[in-house]
């Protein structure tokens, strides 16, 4: 297999820019980790924040402790407003996943190989 796809692979299925840090392009591989990271981390601190507040709800005894009621918080809209931030979130998240493995693929291409 040659650089080029196990560098995408690596970009694909482990972490964007874990390709570039194959290919010792360490300094784009450092952005694209932080960006993806960073939006993955903060979609996750909602997700958890969410689901506490609907906890807390059914344990305080304001919500039921039934399936249907409780989906239907889950599918609810946030409350806080930050839908915008949330959005923005999940784009930096899969746009750097994909152009850390477009990327990571058209710089190993143009790479020599070693034989």
């Amino acid at each position: 297999m040659n650089n080029a796809v196990i560098a995408a692979l690596m970009s694909a299925f482990i972490c964007p820019g874990s390709g570039h840090f194959y290919l010792k392009r360490y300094n784009t591989g450092t952005l694209l980790s932080v960006v993806s990271l960073s939006g993955l981390v903060y979609l996750l601190y909602r997700a958890v924040e969410r689901a506490q507040a609907i906890s807390d709800r059914i344990l305080s005894g304001e919500l039921p402790l039934d399936f249907g009621v409780i989906f239907q918080e889950i599918n609810q809209a946030g409350a806080h407003g930050d839908d915008m931030a949330i959005t923005l979130a999940t784009l930096a998240f899969v746009i750097s996943w994909f152009i850390g493995v477009i990327d990571a693929y058209r710089i190993g291409k143009n790479l020599p190989q070693a034989k």
